[in-house]
């Protein structure tokens, strides 16, 4: 019987070694926080106008945070914004923190998180966090800012501000880029892609320009199609990413040695990992200028996108052409031992993503083209995994603007109609 418990507390300490180690947590410290201007996170803040109120917007990245707060609230997934309203107009207004993140902190459970010391040190700590909360209302003529925390966003991060008047809203909308990890997009120059950008300004212009893409993405040598091109994205890329961020989607970090750990202790553990890699696919001769997922219940499901930018602009506003599936499970691979295997339902996930979109209050006017990859379960095609997929053979075509749109107020261009006939 000793024994036996005996064997069972070496196991049970192996395991907190284990995890220990996997998740590299140890207990919060509290040290003496820098004051913030001293601080360089404000070398990259972004300040919006309307009306007489200008609204700056900032984020700390984890070394920055951590200095700020003199505990690493990263680890605890709290992301601190810091937000200056100037309002030189005649009315008051109230900052809508839950605009920022509908399931943010209050600075004391923030502070509450990271306690450590004894008594005196958590009520210095919670007298610290206090202070530095963003104070309402904004009274006419002065000039309030602080801190507003929110859920953990890695990459870029959409902001919205949402200030509420006496029968008056002013809607500013940030997407602020985070220093910390390596997405696709950190790694592509989009001014210098193209030597010659091509401006489109009619609509039967641009619909035959949509139509004329390749159907599908390709491997590397270009031998072999891939996942079927079935999305497009219009709009200023400050929009088009409010949207995506807005509707929960997350960049990917590119393949490394921190990336692999996380997904590792994803997979080991069944945790999400919303910004866990996805293997490359190519157009234009190159892989995904960007690679966005929006994470599911684990790192086996989660729905995938890519996307490119094109050489062309309508009316002055960047076109993206696009891959979106759905992942639903993972099959063994003999060339990378395992792989994710997609929903054959691509229009289901096209769909649905349109339908995602139209809830982030950017998306304005929707249309669909052909053009993408006409696949049946009579005459199927493949991706390079190989996976079946079944499709109308249409692209969603999305326009974007500045935020609020309302559902009502979305136009449905009299293009192509989607079918149902692909799945028989």
């Amino acid at each position: 019987m000793k024994g036996c418990t005996k064997s069972r507390i070496v196991r049970y300490l192996s395991l907190l070694l284990i995890v220990g180690m996997l998740t590299g947590c140890g207990a919060p410290v509290w040290v003496k926080p820098i004051p913030p201007d001293k601080v360089e996170f404000m070398s990259r803040a972004e300040s919006m106008t309307q009306g007489g109120v200008t609204v700056t917007v900032a984020v700390p990245s984890r070394e920055e945070t951590e200095a700020l707060f003199g505990t690493s609230l990263y680890n605890d997934l709290i992301q601190p914004v810091w937000i200056e309203v100037d309002n030189q107009s005649q009315k008051n207004y109230i900052l809508m923190k839950v605009g920022v993140d509908r399931m943010g902190f209050s600075p004391l459970e923030a502070s509450y998180q990271r306690h450590s010391g004894d008594k005196a040190t958590r009520l210095d700590m919670d007298r610290f966090f206090y202070s530095m909360d963003f104070k309402n209302p904004v009274m006419a003529g002065t000039v309030n800012s602080g801190f507003v925390f929110t859920n953990l966003d890695e990459g870029h991060k959409a902001i919205h501000v949402d200030l509420v008047g006496n029968n008056d809203l002013k809607a500013y909308s940030f997407v602020i880029q985070i220093p910390g990890i390596v997405t696709d997009a950190s790694l592509v120059d989009f001014a210098n892609l193209y030597d010659n950008w091509v401006e489109i300004s009619d609509e039967k212009e641009l619909r035959k320009t949509l139509e004329g893409f390749p159907c599908c993405t390709v491997n590397k040598d270009g031998s072999d199609r891939g996942d079927p091109l079935n999305i497009v994205m219009i709009g200023d890329s400050k929009d088009v990413f409010s949207a995506l961020i807005r509707s929960g989607w997350h960049q990917t970090e590119v393949t490394h040695g921190a990336s692999i750990m996380k997904t590792v202790r994803s997979f080991l553990f069944g945790r999400r990992y919303r910004y866990s890699p996805i293997s490359p696919l190519y157009v234009f001769g190159r892989q995904q200028d960007l690679g966005m997922q929006k994470a599911r219940s684990s790192i086996t499901l989660r729905n995938h996108m890519r996307l490119w930018r094109t050489r062309y602009n309508y009316h002055g506003k960047a076109v993206f052409l696009g891959q979106i599936s759905r992942d639903i499970g993972v099959k063994f691979n003999a060339r990378t031992i395992t792989t994710h295997v997609i929903d054959p339902d691509v229009d289901d996930t096209r769909n649905s993503l349109v339908g995602d979109l139209a809830y982030s209050q950017n998306l304005v006017k929707l249309g669909y083209v052909a053009g993408s990859q006409v696949s049946t379960m009579r005459e199927t095609h493949y991706n390079l995994t190989p996976d079946p997929y079944y499709s109308d053979g249409l692209r969603a075509v999305m326009f974007f603007v500045e935020r609020p749109i309302t559902l009502d107020q979305i136009e449905i261009l009299d293009w192509e109609k989607t079918h149902v006939h692909t799945i028989q």
